[in-house]
């Protein structure tokens, strides 16, 4: 939901219903009525004058503890890693089922307070990198600047979505038919929003229970930015929200953004829109005022933007701005999400009005992705459903991503990806030969499909339209990839190349590895 998101309403206009209330107020409904509207009656007994009654409790926590021991040792034993602390770096569900929810707590705790120190150059990647080489496919020479704009919650459903007629991101729209289009893309969603960013900045991937820029030093990675110093970029850092928000004041500067204009340097007074709530300034006068510090900066620039207005529980638009086509959307979460998107889109239409007036536009690479989907699941609306789910884990969110130049040919490509795959496919149009240096993505203009993996708890792979598991090692040692989803009953049903599985696993050692690091600060 988010660091400082106010969790109660998100979870009561976009998880619980009202009903499921009534299972909250049926326990102290039920206790009154067994203790004091019927004969219950309770028999005081002293412990300390009644042997037989130690003697039998004795035994209770006796017998509670041998079948404690006997579950840990038989459940223990249908995994390969048995240590305590062991199973909790390998899977976090296994560890579960053997010690269950309390020492999970008790170890994540542990862990974070024991977390070790080094250099994330010293773990060799050579061998998970996979093919290195670009494809030169729609290879730019007129590129100048780059702006990124990461998109809060936009579904890929979204995009082309109309109600009664009403294009709900008509200006997105009129850009997506002009830039490449990818339209099977899949967010790295696995602790906040600002895994997105980590993901597309360095190629990487986000790691479950991790902060990654709180517990590391952003320094220590390559990234996007360090590709493009040698050309002399300025890089500028645009967000609405307080600096703070998400340890981005800490990260920024270490990854190699020059300036990081966040919530301070924006203003509502003499503002076209002027509002703003505790998630910042409202994205209209955001895009707005953040023309000037373009204009001041150095030629060429990479600007990396974050949007706000459409974050969950999507009530921030400027009700004055909304749409009277939407009005009649039931439930309420829904209409407020259509009227949140439709005002960024908005927004964005005149950032690029702006953007041509000031001879900011024409020499311009723009990339539009989202962080994540919007994750409502209404009749009305349904962000999801993309997946036939055979267990019940986290379905991959589908998210839209558009890179726009006015020459740039445009096309729709199928090619499965994920935000770790965004940073080669902006190095592979603007004529780079190979992909840094430790970068995990591929360029999603390549034809072959990768599978494409996502750390949770469970690790998941999605390739070719199957999602797979990567099952806890058994005691002989072999890690199992289960089929779970398939996108459609089209979809083909595959298993995953032994020389992916070898791959998978070396990428998750690998990160797991890298991201537990706590990496000594150089001012320290």
């Amino acid at each position: 939901m988010g660091q400082g998101i106010r969790p109660f309403k998100v979870i009561f206009r976009q998880l619980i219903g009202w009903l499921d209330l009534l299972f909250v107020f049926e326990i102290p409904i039920l206790s009154f009525l067994i203790f004091f509207k019927s004969d219950f009656k309770v028999e005081k007994i002293s412990m300390s004058k009644n042997k037989k009654y130690r003697e039998n409790i004795l035994i209770i926590l006796l017998l509670i503890l041998v079948i404690l021991g006997i579950h840990i040792h038989h459940i223990n034993n249908l995994y390969a890693i048995n240590g305590f602390f062991e199973l909790y770096e390998h899977s976090t569900s296994a560890f579960v089922s053997v010690y269950g929810i309390v020492p999970l707590y008790i170890a994540e705790y542990f862990s974070m307070q024991n977390l070790e120190q080094g250099n994330v150059d010293q773990l060799s990647n050579e061998k998970i990198v996979g093919d290195k080489n670009l494809t030169h496919k729609h290879k730019l020479k007129s590129v100048k600047n780059i702006i990124v704009v990461q998109l809060e919650s936009f579904d890929e459903k979204i995009i082309d979505y109309r109600y009664k007629g009403q294009e709900v991101t008509p200006f997105l729209n009129k850009i997506k038919q002009k830039s490449l289009y990818f339209e099977n893309i899949y967010a790295q969603h696995i602790n906040g929003s600002f895994d997105a960013e980590f993901s597309f900045l360095t190629s990487l991937y986000p790691k479950n229970k991790n902060y990654a820029f709180k517990t590391n030093d952003m320094s220590e990675f390559n990234s996007i930015i360090k590709a493009l110093k040698a050309k002399d970029y300025q890089f500028l850092a645009f967000h609405g929200n307080k600096g703070d928000f998400f340890y981005r004041d800490q990260a920024y500067p270490e990854i190699g953004f020059d300036k990081f204009y966040h919530k301070d340097y924006f203003t509502t007074q003499d503002a076209k829109i002027g509002t703003e709530s505790y998630l910042g300034i409202n994205d209209y006068d955001f895009f707005d005022q953040s023309i000037d510090y373009l204009q001041k900066a150095k030629e060429p620039f990479f600007a990396f933007y974050i949007t706000v207005t459409s974050h969950t529980p999507f009530d921030f638009y400027p009700k004055e701005y909304s749409q009277k086509i939407f009005d009649d959307l039931k439930p309420t979460i829904v209409k407020d999400y259509f009227n949140s998107v439709y005002f960024t889109d908005q927004a964005i239409e005149h950032f690029f009005e702006r953007l041509k007036a000031k001879g900011l536009y024409q020499d311009t690479l723009f990339v539009f992705y989202s962080d994540h989907s919007s994750d409502i699941k209404k009749e009305s609306y349904h962000s999801a459903d993309n997946f036939v789910m055979e267990a019940n884990v986290k379905e991959p969110e589908n998210i839209p991503l558009m890179i726009f130049h006015p020459k740039l040919d445009s096309e729709k490509i199928t090619k499965t990806g994920t935000h770790t795959d965004i940073a080669p496919t902006v190095l592979d149009i603007l004529g780079y030969k190979e992909k840094p240096k430790g970068f995990l993505g591929v360029s999603l203009l390549k034809e072959k499909e990768n599978p494409v993996l996502f750390l949770h708890e469970t690790p998941q792979i999605l390739y070719n339209n199957n999602l797979f598991l990567r099952m806890p090692m058994s005691p002989e040692e072999k890690n199992e990839f289960k089929r779970i989803a398939y996108k459609n009953e089209k979809s083909k049903e595959i298993s995953l190349p032994e020389t992916e599985k070898e791959r998978m696993l070396k990428i998750i050692d690998y990160m797991q590895n890298i991201m537990k690091k706590n990496i000594i600060k150089k001012d320290s």
